[in-house]
C-alpha cells in the first residue's frame, strides 16, 4: 500500500513555465535513416503501445530528484531532498541500502559501467563515491564553490564528470580522485551532463539556456547551441552517438547532431516544463519527463507520441531505461520511484 506523507515545498530554484494549451503527438526526425544509424528505414503502421507501473517504491522522506538503473539491469539508485541515496533491488522493489552522509540535498547519481561503485552530488558542494557491493565510502570529492547539480561516468569508468551552480564542469581522474580539466563556459548554473557513448564529447545544459559541447578525444570542434527559451535541463546522446536531445523548461524537446551541433528537430513534447529525458538501448525511444506529472514515450521511427503514463502525483524529475529496453524507471516530487514495464 502506498503510505503518504506531507508534500515537500517546491524548491526554490524550480520555475512554472509553459501553458496548458496543445497536446503534440509527433515530430519529424530529419534525416531518420542516418539518425537510426540504418540504411533503409521501413516506418511500421502506428500500433498502440502500453506501458504499466508494476511497482511503486516508497522509503524516501521527501521529493526524488534523480534516478538511475544499473548497468547489469539489477539495480536502481535514487537521490532525494531528504538528503539520502537509496539502492533498490529492481526485481523485488526491495531497499538494499540507504546512505544518510550528506549534509543537504542530494541533486543527481550516477552508477559506473562496471558497476563497482556510484556517484551522488548535492547542495552540500561535495561528490560522494560508494562501493557498489558493501555500500562503503570511497571518500568524498570537493572541488564546486556552491550545490553540484549534475554528475556522469566515463564510458570507460575512469572518469567523472560534475557541474554546478559555480558554472563549472569538473573533470575528475577516478583512480586517485584528482581534477585533471575544468570547463567555465556557461554563464550560469549547470543543470545537466552527459557523455557520449563513445567517449569523444561531453555534452552539458545550463541555466544560461544553452548546450555546450566539449570534445575531449579525437577530432572535432567544441560548439555552443542555442535556441533553447528556457533553462536547459536535460541532456542525452543517442547510443549510436549520432544525436544529442535537450529538454528544456520552454517545454520543447530538441535534436541536434552530436558531430557538427546543427539543431534538426524542435517539437512541444509537454504542455509544462521537461525535465529529464533519456533513450532506450537500441536509441528507438525516449522518454521525457515532466512538471505536468507524466512521463511520454516517443517513437523515434515513426517521429509520434505512444504513450503518456501517468501515476505520479506532481512534478516528475527523473527517467531511465533498464538495459532490456522493456523496463522504465521514474522519480518525482511525490516521493516515490516508480517501475513501468511494456504491456
Amino acid at each position: 500500500m502506498l503510505r503518504t506523507f506531507a508534500m515537500p515545498p517546491q524548491p526554490p530554484d524550480s520555475l512554472s513555465q509553459g501553458d496548458l494549451d496543445g497536446d503534440p503527438s509527433a515530430f519529424e526526425l530529419v534525416d531518420m535513416a542516418t539518425a537510426l544509424d540504418r540504411g533503409t528505414v521501413v516506418v511500421p503502421p502506428r500500433r498502440a503501445t502500453k506501458w504499466v507501473c508494476t511497482r511503486v517504491l516508497t522509503g524516501h522522506s521527501s521529493w526524488v530528484r534523480s534516478v538511475v538503473v544499473s548497468a547489469d539491469g539489477n539495480f536502481i539508485v535514487s537521490g532525494s531532498g531528504d538528503k539520502t541515496v537509496r539502492v533498490w533491488n529492481l526485481a523485488t522493489g526491495h531497499t538494499m541500502r540507504v546512505i544518510d552522509n550528506h549534509r543537504a540535498w542530494v541533486r543527481a547519481v550516477a552508477v559506473s559501467p562496471d558497476r563497482t561503485c556510484f556517484a551522488s552530488v548535492s547542495n552540500d558542494n561535495t561528490i560522494r563515491l560508494w562501493d557498489f557491493t558493501t555500500g562503503e565510502a570511497w571518500g568524498h570529492i570537493e572541488g564546486h564553490t556552491s550545490w553540484v547539480r549534475a554528475v556522469a561516468f566515463s564510458p570507460n569508468g575512469k572518469y567523472l564528470f560534475s557541474g554546478g551552480q559555480d558554472h563549472k564542469i569538473c573533470v575528475w581522474r577516478l583512480s586517485d580522485r584528482t581534477l585533471v580539466h575544468q570547463f567555465n563556459g556557461h554563464t550560469h548554473w549547470v543543470r545537466s551532463i552527459a557523455v557520449s557513448h563513445d567517449g569523444t564529447t561531453v555534452i552539458s545544459g545550463s541555466q544560461d539556456q544553452t548546450i555546450r559541447l566539449y570534445r575531449i578525444q579525437g577530432k572535432g570542434r567544441n560548439h555552443v547551441l542555442t535556441g533553447h527559451t528556457g533553462e536547459v535541463l536535460a541532456v542525452a546522446a543517442s547510443p549510436n552517438n549520432w544525436l544529442l536531445a535537450s529538454a528544456s523548461a520552454d517545454c520543447t524537446v530538441r535534436f541536434w547532431k552530436l558531430n557538427s551541433g546543427r539543431q534538426t528537430t524542435c517539437f512541444k513534447a509537454h504542455p509544462a516544463p521537461v525535465n529529464s529525458l533519456a533513450f532506450n538501448p537500441d536509441g528507438k525511444l525516449l522518454a521525457t519527463a515532466s512538471n505536468d506529472s507524466t512521463i511520454r514515450l516517443w517513437n523515434m521511427e515513426q517521429g509520434r507520441l505512444i504513450s503518456i503514463l501517468h501515476g505520479h502525483e506532481g512534478w516528475v524529475w527523473g527517467v531511465d531505461f533498464a538495459p532490456n529496453g522493456k523496463t522504465l524507471v521514474s522519480a518525482g516530487w511525490d516521493g516515490t520511484v516508480r517501475v513501468w514495464q511494456e504491456g
